[in-house]
């Protein structure tokens, strides 16, 4: 009996470090190439949880789309057949609709205002429950970069008017969509991956990623020239497949967040640096850049900021659009 007991007694005390000694299994699928910034976050992500949880985590990296594409990855992440993606901001926003808040054009306009946007529980408060009760936990958010025109032609988009009739692809959320209706273009709703064969056949005329994104894909090189609008500064939402992120031991968590807190860091020090140094190759190989006067950017401001009402004040109601004003026009 005694004997009996004590080792029911080593049993239960050895429990807890058999269940942290569990190995454990992450799959992460980014629907964009592996040679952009969002590629090479995820890459750094995953050396710097590599060298926190060392042997006890087997990490699964699918770059290009290869495992879920922009459309498809939010679900496959609630399935359970990805636990970690960093889809556009815009693609929560079928699922979520206050996240738009984020990607109002002309509003949070730098990497810290997006952060702190992020942070602010006054937001979070907004948004996080109903992603959560969806399966998807927010865990961090990377920067992209301030999107920009890019087009073929000899006549440059200076001007809103100027984009009239323009088949601009956009990403199928509302949130891209509206902007570019108010300006009177024709925005084309295409997944990323299908983008450059839409170019290449003339689907569309143009598209307005981030300059990172124009160079990772190579599509730069279908374009002739780039307009610096600067409408949106585009961030990615990561997210973790709930039930997985919570079934995490305190070691796992622990680990992982000071990952994506060190990955987050080194993206936010990379965006801007990186589109800057992109846009330079893209003048050194003869691509024209056209860098807006304060009057030019504000008429593209002027003709897009209406849309902040639907996507914004009607979702988020007038205190979530003020809190979020407030941060926009902090220095």
């Amino acid at each position: 009996m005694k004997l009996t007991a004590t080792l029911a007694g080593l049993l239960v005390a050895a429990m807890p470090i058999l269940a942290t000694a569990q190995p454990l299994t992450m799959v992460l699928s980014n629907d964009n190439n592996a040679k952009g910034l969002k590629g090479q976050t995820f890459d750094f992500f995953v050396e710097k949880a590599k060298e926190a949880l060392g042997d006890d985590l087997t990490a699964e990296m699918h770059h290009g789309g290869t495992l879920f594409d922009q459309s498809s990855q939010v679900v496959g992440t609630q399935l359970g057949e990805a636990q970690i993606i960093s889809p556009a901001i815009g693609i929560y926003s079928q699922l979520v609709p206050e996240v738009n808040m984020f990607e109002l054009p002309f509003l949070l306009s730098s990497p810290a205002k997006i952060q702190a946007a992020f942070e602010d529980e006054t937001l979070r408060a907004l948004w996080v429950p109903n992603l959560q009760a969806k399966g998807i936990e927010p865990v961090a958010i990377w920067m992209n970069g301030p999107r920009a025109i890019g087009y073929r032609g000899d006549k440059p988009v200076l001007l809103p008017e100027d984009a009239q009739g323009l088949k601009i692809r956009v990403q199928s959320a509302p949130v891209y969509v509206a902007p570019f209706e108010a300006i009177h273009s024709n925005p084309v709703g295409v997944s990323w991956s299908e983008t450059p064969t839409a170019l290449e056949q003339g689907v569309i005329d143009g598209a307005e990623p981030t300059p990172n994104a124009w160079r990772g894909s190579g599509m730069w090189q279908m374009i002739d020239q780039i307009t610096l609008t600067k409408h949106i500064y585009t961030a990615w939402i990561v997210g973790a497949n709930k039930m997985w992120w919570d079934g995490l031991t305190d070691a796992q968590r622990e680990g992982l967040q000071s990952a994506l807190d060190a990955a987050t860091a080194w993206n936010a020090e990379q965006a801007d640096q990186i589109n800057s140094e992109d846009l330079a190759f893209f003048e050194s190989e003869g691509k024209k850049i056209n860098r807006l006067t304060e009057e030019q950017q504000a008429a593209w401001k002027d003709a897009m900021v209406p849309v902040w009402e639907k996507y914004g004040t009607e979702v988020i109601g007038e205190d979530g659009m003020q809190r979020l004003i407030e941060i926009a026009k902090s220095e």
